[in-house]
């Protein structure tokens, strides 16, 4: 048995599994739950989560043959695992015991201290058997998007004592591009998780037309300072060339054109999408820039939409399209 990081000629036999998988544990809900989950995670939507360097995948083979995978998210020390699967005929050997174990070794490898999962929340042996391997129950999310409750199970793989456990986001606008309402929902959602959630809003004398900066931290401790020195995602919907450190941007490539504005330097690494020109494009109106950052935020910082309830914190007007913006930015697939 060989326990390694998947290759991309490992795809197709991992594509069969998750389909598999997803009809075997969401067996009772609705068959339109279950083709969103595989217009999610299946052909090439698969092929673009493998290909983002954040996400972890590791596979099992036996004489050739893979048999099982494990899936998962790499963000800011933390690897939220989104799905693990054996084949039927190689269970009860200890191949999803040696598959957590082989991503907890690679997880510490990279400095990480935690790894979670979120679970069916009736699926009460499989918590169990993470129960058994030192996983504890977090926050109980009784409705998801599709309706059913999910459990959170964390295991401590690091010393978080020793590890800086905020995540700070800083949201750069001007009014009227609804800074305000994305960094309050970003702020629910969070909160929703289960983590401590800090937002400082600041605001120009001249409301209309001025800037607006949002700070979001978020952290699994009490945060004892509200204010950002430096950013681990910065957001940025503004012509303004503002300077302001960030490991990472998130940047409109609309306001990219002139030469003497670069894309990528605010940030160590740098990240170019157009949210103005697909609000236009797609949903009819910039209007919908907030939503889709919203869903490209929740895709960088590794948090699964499908287990959330999301429309019970957005506002009730236009509910349906700014729910397919944020899909639309965390590469949702609606089934076609």
């Amino acid at each position: 048995m060989d326990i390694r990081i998947a290759r991309p000629e490992d795809c197709p036999a991992v594509n069969d599994m998750m389909g598999r998988l997803i009809e075997e544990i969401y067996a009772r809900e609705s068959p339109e739950v279950r083709t969103a989950l595989k217009a999610n995670f299946t052909g090439e939507a698969l092929h673009e989560l493998c290909g983002d360097e954040q996400s972890l995948m590791f596979v099992v083979e036996v004489e050739g043959r893979v048999v099982a995978f494990l899936f998962g998210w790499l963000f800011h020390y933390v690897f939220t695992i989104y799905w693990i699967y054996c084949e039927r005929e190689f269970r009860a050997k200890g191949i999803v015991k040696d598959l957590l174990a082989q991503a907890e070794r690679e997880v510490v490898a990279r400095c990480g201290y935690k790894v979670e999962m979120y679970a069916y929340a009736e699926h009460n042996r499989f918590l169990d058997f993470c129960g058994r391997l030192g996983f504890r129950k977090g926050v109980l999310i009784e409705k998801s998007m599709f309706g059913f409750p999910i459990q959170n199970i964390y295991k401590w793989v690091g010393d978080p004592d020793k590890a800086d456990l905020e995540r700070k986001i800083r949201i750069v606008g001007e009014a009227g591009q609804g800074v305000k309402l994305l960094s309050y929902t970003l702020a629910s959602i969070l909160a929703q998780l289960g983590h401590e959630v800090s937002l400082n809003l600041q605001y120009d004398a001249a409301v209309r037309s001025g800037s607006i900066h949002a700070d979001l931290i978020y952290s699994e401790t009490k945060i004892e300072n509200p204010i950002i020195d430096e950013a681990d995602v910065l957001i940025k919907f503004t012509r303004k060339r503002e300077w302001f450190p960030a490991k990472a941007l998130i940047i409109d490539e609309s306001f990219c054109e002139s030469e003497n504005l670069s894309c990528t330097i605010q940030s160590r690494k740098g990240t170019s999408y157009g949210f103005e020109n697909v609000a236009v494009s797609m949903f009819g109106s910039k209007i919908y820039i907030n939503m889709i950052a919203l869903g490209r935020i929740l895709r960088y910082i590794g948090i699964n939409i499908l287990i959330l309830n999301i429309a019970d914190i957005l506002p009730k007007r236009s509910l349906e399209k700014n729910l397919e913006a944020v899909k639309y930015g965390f590469n949702f697939r609606d089934a076609v």
